[in-house]
């Protein structure tokens, strides 16, 4: 059985972030991922201002990497538009090339990766953690005094996250070649409203278009659960969308897909397990509508280290917590509004008549992070 300081399950944005943390400390880390290669991942790509500052503190350089300025938002229901500048600066570029480079700084920073293997178990002891890992078929268990979990919104067995407040929506993206037509305008971010669910539309790298939608179960049921009719559905609900699209072309042959997607998810402890710690969307999940996935993730990762290194285990989740919780119960209501047909147009109305409502929106999920 194979020892380590910390043991961090799963490769994105805040498992990276935590191990690369983790080893520049001096700690021996083992990354878990099981991918065994570069993927695409259910995600609008939005970059914040708090999410640059962490990847910053990492020392990505996001413009080398081709990442798009985002200055506008575009809300979107029917045939009408209203634009508004975002309140903050945001950029956009693929979880393909995010994670990717993560997991580099990662293994720079001194942290085993093993990709192509899954984390098949966790067992707590009173010293630690038994981990069962499987690859290629092989299992293997190894120990830790510390576990960090960043499963993401996929759940790992014997570790479930309690029911969220709004958790009937299918997440589905799309990454689109622009056709010769107007597609888009690359400093802009469009949230398109439609009957069941919301779209965003954003530039990333190399020219391609990102599309990223949530609809509920119930209407994509009544689409015949096809994502040719449900892209009919929007065109015809949302003019306005079809044209910024026409003629783009898709990059895969069907869309990527998530089910169940627990927005408004805070994790709040009832019985303590030491050593163990939630990560991104393990610890909280945010209605795609606000853009602060990524950051948020990356929140938690910094906190998680900060907490074992220097300020306890005890104060990790229970501050989290109470942190995440007034920003994300407003959002999970805001989105359980904005995928409803006949509250849809008095939404658009509303941010029509009082542009610095949808501001305010956009900004009242931001994190409170000092940036020095």
């Amino acid at each position: 059985m194979t020892n380590w300081d910390a043991i961090v399950i799963g490769g994105g944005p805040a498992g990276s972030a935590a191990a690369s943390r983790l080893a520049r400390a001096g700690r021996r880390v083992l990354l878990v991922e099981k991918e065994n290669r570069p993927h695409h991942k259910v995600c609008g790509e939005f970059i914040s201002s708090e999410a640059q500052y962490y990847l910053d503190k990492l020392g990505l350089d996001l413009p080398a990497l081709g990442a798009v300025p985002i200055s506008r938002l575009l809300l979107v229901c029917g045939a009408k538009i209203m634009s508004v500048p975002l309140p903050f600066g945001a950029l956009s570029l693929s979880r393909f090339i995010l994670d990717e480079q993560l997991l580099q700084i990662a293994t720079d920073s001194g942290v085993e990766l093993r990709r192509g293997t899954r984390a098949a178990s966790i067992e707590r002891e009173p010293r630690g953690f038994r981990v069962r890992i499987a690859s290629s078929g092989q299992d293997e268990t190894l120990f830790a005094p510390t576990v960090f979990l960043a499963t993401g919104k996929h759940d790992l067995r014997g570790w479930p996250r309690p029911a969220a407040i709004h958790n009937d929506l299918i997440g589905m993206k799309m990454h689109l070649r622009p056709g010769p037509k107007k597609s888009t305008t690359p400093h802009d971010v469009m949230i398109a409203l439609f009957d069941g669910g919301y779209a965003g539309v954003e530039a990333i790298e190399d020219g391609l278009i990102n599309v990223c939608l949530v609809i509920s179960k119930r209407r994509f049921a009544n689409l015949d659960h096809s994502w040719m009719r449900l892209l009919d559905h929007l065109a015809f609900e949302t003019p306005a969308l079809a044209e910024w699209l026409a003629e783009a072309q898709p990059c895969w042959e069907k869309p990527l897909a998530i089910h169940g997607i627990p927005y408004g998810f805070v994790y709040r402890e009832r019985t303590p397990t030491p050593g163990f710690y939630r990560l991104g969307d393990q610890m909280a999940v945010i209605p795609s509508f606000f853009g602060n996935g990524i950051s948020i993730a990356l929140h938690s990762a910094f906190s998680a280290v900060e907490s074992h290194l220097h300020t306890g285990y005890e104060h990790y989740h229970q501050r989290l917590a109470s942190e995440l919780l007034p920003k994300l119960y407003p959002a999970a209501l805001l989105s359980r509004m904005m995928v409803n047909r006949h509250l849809q147009p008095l939404l658009f109305r509303l941010y029509q008549n009082f542009p610095s409502l949808l501001r305010k929106a956009a900004s009242v999920t931001r994190l409170k992070i000092e940036m020095v």
